[in-house]
């Protein structure tokens, strides 16, 4: 019965953003969040270039085997 009590209070702590998950979580995640808005907000343009120009090769690949399969010699 106390597993089910304690695993009970911590749901209520956990959705309600009370006690001690609380409190852990907001310790750990904020590290990582401050870490990762950084990391975006220096590397963003660099990896948004990395993304089109992934796109745009896979477009021109699929063109150029398209356009192949048609000259079929």
């Amino acid at each position: 019965m106390a597993i089910a009590a304690g695993f009970a209070k911590g749901a209520y702590d956990a959705s309600t953003d009370n006690g001690a998950f609380s409190e852990g979580f907001n310790a750990t995640a904020g590290p990582i969040m401050r870490a990762a808005k950084e990391f975006g907000a220096e590397h963003g343009t660099t990896m948004t270039k990395g993304v089109i120009t992934g796109a745009a090769g896979a477009l021109g690949a699929r063109i150029v085997r398209e356009g192949l399969k048609r000259l079929r010699i």
